[in-house]
């Protein structure tokens, strides 16, 4: 516009200079005068467009300071971790939060310790998971995962991070936030347990039982493998309860869960089938390792002593073995095969171990 403008007075300084010379020297004037009224006029309205572009431009400066201060602000004084970080994952800025919750005193102090987000992580597994997710998705959410504290231990944080796109003043990079979640990552945890286990044995549930053995079962069925199952029942176990009490009971139950999980290994699958009942998965182990394991815990019930107020109880169980085999369907037929061994046992006089064998027509 200003070129536009130039041009235009050089035309009229040459009209006027042919109207000197030519001796027309008041109509010279006249167009002259006309021609920087509305030069006049231009430049009114160029400096009023510029006062409101000032105006403009100055209320722009300010809210982008008053955006800056609440970004500041927030990014101060959040109880959540917040980094900033370049595209490669170099660490530009923590802030007091998120050092304060992998035990540094200050930011600096945290990004003395830490020069990228990946040594955060206390996995390398974690770290590939992240720098995927991120690359293939361009943000993560939610990723819980554990985290390196200042003093040696580790904490479950959940983080959440995006990738921030490339301008011409800002190269771009990655901004995330941090939750400490372990209180909550050991409410939950603890509530699955409790949700899985008996409240008195403290072994597996009757439900939780199934699905591990179901499980089991079918690895079993994929791999191949011998695979045996006992069922267990504390013999006269009612009478147990009404002469000395259903505290004694109690005590009781528990004493034979610790003979149970001392007796087998950790692979093993031990479970309170309900009541006095009990049942033990063994994975990898015949009709023959069975056996021999039914007879090690069927004697430590023996040689194990319940103290009660009238003396010492001594406890017995029957045991009822069944074992894996290519015309067994499933895990309810071998519950079931279980139990009919387990009532040959009781009616062969108990304290003992029976075996269940398939008939010939089966």
């Amino acid at each position: 516009m200003q070129k536009a403008v130039f041009r235009k007075e050089e035309i009229i300084l040459g009209r006027v200079r042919t109207c000197l010379e030519s001796g027309k020297k008041i109509q010279a004037f006249d167009s002259l005068v006309a021609e920087y009224g509305k030069l006049l006029r231009q430049s009114r309205r160029l400096v009023t467009m510029g006062d409101r572009m000032q105006n403009s431009l100055n209320e722009l400066n300010q809210s982008l300071t008053a955006s800056e201060w609440k970004y500041r602000s927030i990014f101060e004084n959040v109880v959540e971790g917040i980094f900033r970080a370049s595209p490669d994952g170099r660490l530009v800025e923590v802030n007091p939060a998120l050092a304060d919750m992998f035990g540094y005193a200050t930011p600096s102090d945290f990004l003395a310790c830490f020069s990228r987000v990946q040594e955060m992580f206390r996995s390398i597994s974690s770290v590939k998971r992240y720098e995927n997710t991120l690359e293939r998705q361009g943000s993560l959410r939610a990723y819980q995962t554990e985290m390196k504290h200042s003093d040696g231990r580790f904490f479950w944080g959940e983080l959440s991070a995006s990738l921030l796109p490339e301008q011409e003043e800002a190269p771009g990079g990655i901004v995330g936030v941090i939750v400490d979640v372990t209180e909550r990552k050991c409410m939950m945890e603890e509530m699955c347990r409790l949700a899985r286990t008996d409240s008195l044995t403290g072994l597996w549930n009757r439900g939780y039982f199934i699905e591990l053995a179901r499980r089991e079962l079918a690895r079993n069925q994929r791999h191949g493998g011998a695979l045996s199952l006992l069922m267990v029942d504390v013999d006269h176990f009612k009478s147990v309860n009404d002469s000395h009490g259903h505290d004694v009971g109690d005590q009781a139950l528990q004493t034979l869960a610790s003979v149970f999980c001392a007796s087998v290994r950790e692979i093993d699958v031990i479970g309170r089938f309900g009541g006095e009942e009990f049942v033990i998965l063994l994975p990898g182990s015949g009709r023959m390792d069975a056996c021999f394991v039914a007879d090690r815990i069927r004697a430590a019930v023996r040689d194990e002593i319940v103290p009660t107020r009238d003396g010492p109880l001594q406890l017995s169980v029957s045991i009822g073995v069944t074992s894996w085999s290519e015309k067994t369907r499933d895990l309810d037929e071998l519950l079931k095969y279980a139990d009919i061994a387990l009532y040959a046992a009781k009616k062969n006089g108990r304290d003992r171990v029976e075996v269940f064998r398939r008939p010939c027509c089966m």
